[in-house]
């Protein structure tokens, strides 16, 4: 199941540098082109941070992953429905690449952060409510920690989502600048809690 799981990550995180397009110049000159990477730019920050995002809930994945030593059928299914909003995020990649500065861009590409960070959260639900299924050095304690820090994507989501109905500049620098700050804030407080 782990292994799969890597292999669907590792194709959407590749898939999402398909929105970032080649330039299409008849006579390009350099400051024709120069202009054209520029134009592309949303396409660059929207690589970026889908990426970032991916690879965040990769790391996740990989840790919780790491704790079992069984799988159940309620777990595969909660590992599909993951799986399936990770094979899907380059398209809410590129409608925010393209459509960055309408609310109902950024209101589809957060919405679907928010989808994503409830779909983790359940997987991790369904581990904490079968502590049969971690390995036997493993308590269901350390669940708690991974549980409390599950919340962070969906207040990323929730947060960029909020700034992105005021302008698209409040949501970028929320998931670019605001993103890490929540990370921090958040998983010292799961810290604390599952200690």
């Amino acid at each position: 199941m782990t292994f799969f799981s890597d292999a669907i990550f590792a194709i959407a995180m590749t898939l999402l540098v398909v929105e970032v397009k080649l330039p299409a110049l008849h006579h390009p000159t350099g400051p024709e082109l120069g202009q054209a990477l520029w134009v592309l730019l949303p396409n660059y920050v929207g690589f970026l941070v889908s990426f970032l995002v991916l690879g965040r809930f990769w790391i996740i994945h990989h840790d919780v992953m790491g704790l079992l030593r069984a799988a159940s059928p309620r777990l595969v299914m909660a590992n599909l429905l993951l799986l399936l909003g990770v094979a899907f995020m380059p398209f809410p990649t590129a409608i925010i690449s393209e459509y960055v500065n309408l609310r109902v861009g950024i209101g589809f590409y957060t919405g679907w952060l928010i989808l994503l960070g409830l779909l983790n959260r359940h997987l991790i639900q369904v581990i904490a409510r079968s502590p049969d299924l971690l390995d036997d050095d493993i308590g269901a304690h350390e669940i708690t920690p991974l549980l409390h820090r599950s919340w962070i994507p969906v207040m990323i989501g929730v947060c960029a989502f909020a700034a992105g109905m005021v302008t698209w500049v409040a949501a970028l620098v929320v998931l670019v600048v605001v993103s890490p700050i929540i990370s921090i804030v958040v998983g010292r407080w799961a810290a604390r809690a599952g200690g």
